[in-house]
């Protein structure tokens, strides 16, 4: 390290003492100039017909060449130098931008990877019906963030004492999409849930799978399930909603 700070203080010594001895020369020239006009000239090749003015104004114009040049070319290096630093500058935004875009690209996969590890969730519940449970009206939320759409009824069933006794194929239902935290409505046309002497049905189960897709376009299937001691009495309690597939 020293020996390299030595030779750059060597080599910046000489080019200093260059440049004096230069310039001292340049100013030495002109009266190198005038003694040398007072002079016999050695052979007739030299013997001219000008002024020492003129050679002096000569030299003058040759002086002001030579430093237009030199600028000239002292400007054509440093927009060179320049041009360059800014290419070098330009290629490092854009190597930064390309390293957050990289980042970004991470940051949003590991967010889609993160919601699409975790499906819709719903909250079903009976809002209403005609008596003895008949004509059930239905209450869906996505209680989830991102919108579901194709949502689709498969099929609603009925137990009673865990044996089949009804398996619903009409419903009433006016949408396909639920927005995150939205709510809507449905009606599915089941029967009246009593004996002919008009007694309550008791230890009913009411079984509801549907599907859906969310915004990646997977498709999720869902059953809801609540247990209804006895169909004389109203229960509002939120239904018991898993994934099945």
């Amino acid at each position: 390290m020293k020996k390299y700070r030595s030779k750059k203080r060597l080599r910046i010594i000489v080019i200093v003492l260059i440049s004096i001895g230069l310039l001292f020369f340049l100013l030495l020239i002109p009266f190198i100039i005038n003694k040398i006009f007072d002079l016999n000239p050695p052979n007739a090749f030299f013997n001219i017909d000008i002024e020492k003015g003129d050679i002096l104004d000569y030299y003058a114009q040759l002086l002001s060449l030579i430093a237009t040049i030199i600028l000239g070319v002292i400007a054509v290096v440093q927009t060179y130098r320049s041009q360059k630093k800014s290419d070098e500058i330009n290629e490092l935004q854009l190597s930064i931008a390309r390293r957050e875009l990289a980042v970004a690209e991470k940051q949003y996969s590991e967010v889609q990877h993160r919601e699409n590890n975790f499906p819709p969730k719903f909250e079903v519940k009976i809002i209403s019906y005609n008596g003895n449970y008949s004509k059930l009206g239905l209450e869906i939320r996505n209680v989830s963030d991102s919108m579901v759409c194709s949502f689709t009824i498969l099929d609603f069933k009925v137990y009673k004492d865990n044996i089949l006794v009804e398996s619903i194929q009409e419903w009433e239902i006016k949408f396909k999409s639920l927005k995150g935290g939205e709510i809507k409505n449905l009606t599915v046309n089941t029967s009246n849930m009593s004996d002919k002497n008009g007694r309550y049905w008791s230890n009913v189960k009411f079984e509801w799978k549907f599907s859906c897709e969310d915004m990646s376009g997977e498709k999720h299937f869902y059953s809801a399930t609540i247990d209804i001691p006895n169909t004389g009495e109203f229960i509002g309690d939120f239904w018991k909603v898993i994934k099945i597939g």
